[in-house]
């Protein structure tokens, strides 16, 4: 049981001043010799009544207005909605060049950080992640903006997408879990590291980005739709051992893959992530330029959708009107009392 007017409890000062009143003579016998007079425990119970009553009704009057409430049943809502964990190779050859213009990234004052850029840094442990205006762009330049734009348009459609995101090198490791508040995963999503890893590993040596976007989907996945987008550059081999591990947790965890290939390995190469993603029936994006890359989120973006049953914030039940109603009993009690207590 909760309480949504707390302070009232110091309202319970108030219950020391009854004794004070029946000290007085206020309440309860007016003439204590009567009680002096007789030896019935009935009668020294008796006197005690009215005090009592008062000091409950009281007690129970203050518990109503500091308005007690329970837990009620959570509220669920239905809407169409997938399932996607962004998946991003930050190896160090993420930092290879880039072909082609980035376009301003602007974002919009209902995603923008409300908080001072300092006090940001200190949070995030790392710096806001900008394109360079000398025109040297790298892959995870293009990467970045892409996935801003995918995670602002999903937000601005309302289309109950739940969306999570995955860092990977070496290791792979949670850069924001699953969430419908797309507001902080943009946020978040501007900080994708500036000191990119080493080498990139896809599950060769356990756990890779396939593994942990699986372990996630069944921690907290909601929709029948789970859809991994891996974005790469594919410089990693993947043996048959790997493979045939890698295609069963997809197919065991029902996750649609699709590939976004970035740079010109993936671009001309049939690397192992690319064959994969082909056996499992999985969708395979070649970009060399922005453009391509714009493109191919915009495609995914059309993917079939399914139903997202979402629980809503606990809702409170007010108990509040019985107390309420004992402690008018209790009153009627203490008058009730009072008028055959209270003798002369």
């Amino acid at each position: 049981m909760t309480f949504a007017q707390p302070l009232w409890f110091a309202a319970i000062l108030l219950v020391p001043f009854l004794f004070v009143l029946k000290k007085r003579g206020y309440l309860g016998y007016s003439d204590h010799r009567l009680l002096t007079a007789t030896s019935s425990r009935f009668l020294r119970i008796l006197a005690r009544a009215p005090i009592a009553f008062a000091a409950i009704a009281l007690t129970l009057l203050v518990v109503a207005l500091a308005r007690p409430q329970v837990p009620g049943d959570p509220v669920h809502k239905t809407i169409p909605g997938r399932d996607i964990i962004l998946a991003v190779d930050i190896s160090y050859s993420m930092s290879f060049p880039w072909k082609g213009k980035l376009a301003p990234q602007e974002t919009p004052p209902e995603l923008a950080f409300k908080s001072d850029f300092n006090d940001r840094r200190r949070e995030w442990k790392g710096l806001q992640f900008k394109p360079p205006t000398d025109g040297r762009l790298q892959r995870i330049h293009a990467t970045q903006v892409a996935l801003l734009n995918f995670i602002e348009n999903r937000w601005k459609k309302q289309t109950g997408d739940r969306i999570g995101l995955i860092l990977f090198d070496v290791n792979p490791r949670y850069g924001w879990p699953i969430t419908d508040d797309l507001r902080m995963l943009y946020r978040k999503a501007q900080f994708i590291q500036n000191n990119l890893g080493t080498g990139t590993n896809f599950g060769k040596v356990p756990p890779g980005p396939i593994d942990l976007a699986a372990e996630h989907f069944k921690e907290s996945g909601q929709a029948k739709s789970r859809v991994l987008i891996l974005v790469t550059d594919g410089e990693d081999d993947i043996d048959s051992q790997t493979e045939r591990r890698l295609i069963q947790v997809l197919q065991e965890n029902n996750i649609k893959l699709y590939l976004v290939g970035i740079g010109e390995t993936l671009a001309q190469k049939e690397v192992g992530i690319v064959k994969l993603a082909n056996r499992v029936g999985g969708s395979v994006f070649r970009v060399e330029n922005t453009e391509a890359l714009n493109d191919c989120f915009a495609t995914i973006d059309r993917l079939e959708k399914s139903a997202v049953t979402i629980s809503e914030q606990e809702t409170r039940n007010d108990v509040f009107f019985i107390f309420a109603w004992a402690a008018l009993g209790f009153l009627g009690l203490f008058l009730l009392s009072e008028v055959f207590v209270l003798t002369r």
